[in-house]
């Protein structure tokens, strides 16, 4: 009998149907190709160690090694924001208020774990994190320590959940209890409303302008030398200072820069006044810090004016200074700093800050509007100096065309910014313009502030129905997914899309949603090198790659999670606080019992399988946390053959599937009954490394694949194995036919070489 040999195009393509894709795969997950054949993707490993992990959900991984040769990773979650450094997180959120608490400033009832404290405005939401301290028992619970705001039911009240129930009703607390806030959180996902804060008005600067629909927290971020400049998308600008040794908080771009001298001068003034007189005031600008003796801590410059020595501060002097002069130290404007940015990004050659969507500047306005469209930067070589004058380069550009500033990448001797419909290049071209703007497209589309990635100086961006390319000119990148990706996606979640690089297989891969999901939970690839794509199924909350790692880093995380009602020993259906960011199926651990799901809403968990994995099933309190199982981590991919994400390892699922053959035009039915695989499993770690390999016939291409036989490939033989030589039989007959590979269990690697050569009548 004749064998046939099946060679197949590499990449995976859904444009049409299976029949139509006759030569080429169809369907794959886990898998890539390499050199023209497929093969299973590497394993990951987590980073975390000493149980170290991370509050909320991640939306942006920051690498760069210090001066010291520390390779440190910026964190940042819709919560917190963290550096991590030797596989432990170190938490620099910025601080917001600190309040001392009134008498007894905590409220609790008998068996409940609710807590209800009163911080007079404190301003904050749920989601945000509060230190108390110097708190005496209450109902038999002390509440110094950190914990996560659930409700603020007033201005003045905050609610949050205690690690045990209180075993009277009562207030207490004492008299020194002081309140230490982090910066507000930010949404996990976006939450859409009824109205203009819906899609498609809901989505970037209308959900932000209209407030109806609350778009999700994203994070750009940078280091500045050693140092970490970083800003939340409609928020401040912060900077964090390097200092191992303590892991002091980040700071506003603005307080850091109220602390940095920009020139001193000679000043003479009497007691109580506030006007004074120097002996130079061109390098003086309103908003800037004056500190020396006479001059109250925090008195800045209201009025300032080149030419004149007369000079109006915001506090009276405390002294008296007519006789002789003093030396005044004065700082750099941080008022000026942009209070509001849609995104930040460095120019690393040219050494600018630079902010897509400020606040303008305005030499006698410290609070202004803010513009999404407008361009602003700082000083060349100074982060601090944001005013512009003739002595320096800052300075600010508004955009033509679009409605907000999306993002921003670097690339060539530019830096590209995509408004909502277009995309401008920016260059570099010195005093008296130092940037020139210009429209290189006034329609084109980008999904997310995440969605681009430059490899080999050309840019790559997923749009909202489209792949993009950019080497010079703007053009359409050709996708065989294009349709199987559009036709299959949550757009209310598209903020959530993240491009990220695999420079050693010469791949780019976007973490996105699907239709039914509020999380990323699928990837779609461009091999650049060979010019194909594929595609799997993956929970990645952000994904980058940095040299410094030497593997590619992805963060898997989830938002903290607490029983809604109390639940007996035998209930299935699990009622929590907020399920969203949790996967479609998987596995919670609820004090020591550990329970299995195979569905969910928003808020609830359903399909539960109870005390799993030899625990327990048990009854559980209301408001008890309620911990996904694979805690949030960051994780080095392309790293053994397993998820390592957990202990024991768990296997990687892989699978890739022809598109159908036939026998010249299917007008004959093919009947096979040996199989000679050409297959390998170089890089193997079990003794035993097996793959399924499953034909599957048709009678016609109208119709449903027929049941088959799948006989299982198996080589025991000492690894490496260059080259599979054996033989298998089955028993399949059809029109046309497609053949699937699958592996399942742990320390597999695998890779396809011709196929396969199929004995057929």
């Amino acid at each position: 009998m004749p064998l046939q040999k099946l060679e197949l195009r590499p990449g995976v393509n859904r444009e049409s149907t299976s029949y139509a894709n006759e030569g080429g795969f169809f369907a794959g997950d886990k898998i890539r190709f390499r050199s023209g054949y497929a093969e299973k993707i590497g394993g990951w490993q987590s980073i975390n160690v000493n149980g170290s992990t991370f509050l909320g959900v991640c939306r942006m991984l920051w690498n760069w090694v210090s001066s010291f040769s520390q390779n440190l990773l910026g964190v940042g979650t819709n919560q917190k924001v963290y550096v991590e450094l030797g596989g432990i997180y170190h938490d620099i959120t910025p601080l917001g208020a600190s309040l001392n608490l009134s008498v007894n400033p905590f409220s609790v009832t008998s068996g409940s774990r609710l807590v209800t404290a009163t911080v007079s405005a404190h301003g904050s939401n749920a989601g945000t994190y509060v230190n108390f301290s110097g708190a005496t028992s209450v109902g038999g619970l002390t509440f110094n320590g950190d914990y996560e705001i659930q409700s603020a039911p007033t201005v003045n009240t905050v609610t949050f959940y205690a690690s045990a129930t209180a075993n009277a009703t009562t207030t207490g607390g004492g008299s020194a209890v002081i309140a230490k806030l982090d910066i507000d959180a930010g949404n996990a996902i976006f939450t859409t409303g009824v109205g203009w804060g819906n899609p498609p008005w809901g989505f970037g600067g209308w959900g932000a302008a209209t407030g109806v629909g609350t778009n999700m927290r994203l994070w750009s971020m940078f280091n500045y030398g050693d140092n970490l400049i970083f800003s939340e998308r409609n928020g401040e600008i912060y900077f964090w200072t390097l200092d191992v040794a303590t892991w002091s908080r980040a700071v506003s771009l603005e307080e850091k820069a109220n602390t940095q001298p920009k020139t001193e001068t000679f000043a003479t003034f009497a007691s109580g006044v506030t006007t004074i007189l120097v002996s130079d005031a061109t390098a003086i600008n309103t908003g800037s810090v004056l500190s020396g003796t006479g001059i109250a801590t925090g008195t800045y410059v209201t009025t300032a004016c080149d030419g004149s020595t007369s000079v109006t501060i915001s506090t009276a002097t405390t002294s008296s200074h007519t006789i002789s002069a003093i030396t005044l130290t004065v700082s750099y404007a941080g008022r000026h700093i942009p209070n509001e940015v849609g995104i930040i990004i460095d120019s690393p050659v040219n050494d600018f800050v630079l902010a897509g969507g400020s606040t303008p500047y305005d030499p006698t306005e410290f609070n202004t509007t803010f513009d999404p469209l407008l361009v602003r930067w700082s000083d060349q070589g100074n982060p601090y100096e944001w005013v512009p004058e003739v002595t320096n380069q800052s300075g600010e550009q508004k955009l033509s065309h679009g409605s907000y500033i999306v993002a921003a990448v670097n690339t060539r001797q530019e830096i590209l910014f995509w408004t909502d419909t277009a995309l401008f290049s920016a260059q570099y071209v010195g005093p008296p313009f130092v940037w020139s703007f210009s429209l290189l497209d006034q329609d084109v589309s980008i999904a997310s502030q995440n969605s681009m990635l430059t490899v080999n100086n050309v840019v790559y961006w997923m749009g909202r129905d489209k792949f993009f390319m950019y080497s010079g000119r703007v053009e359409t990148l050709p996708c065989s997914l294009r349709q199987f990706v559009y036709n299959d996606i949550n757009y209310d979640q598209l903020d959530q899309v993240v491009a990220g690089a695999n420079e050693g297989y010469n791949e780019i891969w976007w973490m996105y949603p699907s239709a039914n999901s509020t999380i990323n939970d699928r990837y779609v690839i461009y091999n650049y090198l060979e010019r194909i794509w594929y595609y799997g199924n993956i929970n990645r909350s952000f994904w980058s790659e940095h040299s410094q790692r030497n593997y590619p880093i992805a963060a898997f995380s989830v938002q903290t999670a607490y029983l809604a009602t109390a639940i007996n020993s035998s209930v299935t259906t699990i009622a929590v606080t907020d399920a969203t960011t949790y996967p479609a199926a998987g596995t919670i651990q609820i004090d020591s019992e550990k329970i299995t799901y195979t569905g969910k809403t928003n808020s609830t968990l359903t399909g539960c399988v109870r005390g799993v994995e030899g625990t327990t099933a048990a009854s559980h309190e209301q408001y008890t946390m309620v911990k996904y199982y694979v805690p949030n981590q960051v994780m080095l991919h392309e790293i053994g053959n397993d998820d390592q994400s957990v202990t024991p390892a768990l296997p990687i699922e892989a699978y890739v599937e022809s598109s159908d053959f036939d026998i010249q035009d299917g007008q004959n039915f093919g009947y096979v009954w040996r199989i000679l695989p050409d297959l390998n499993f170089i890089g193997s770690t079990s003794t035993s490394p097996t793959v399924t390999l499953t034909v599957r016939p048709r009678q016609n291409s109208g119709s449903n694949y027929t049941s088959a036989d799948s006989p299982t490939v198996t080589r025991t033989s000492t690894i490496p194995i260059q080259q599979y030589t054996g033989q298998v039989y089955t028993r399949v007959r059809g029109r046309q036919m497609a053949f699937r590979v699958d592996s399942t269990a742990l320390g597999v690697a695998w890779q396809i070489g011709r196929a396969s050569c199929m004995e057929r009548v």
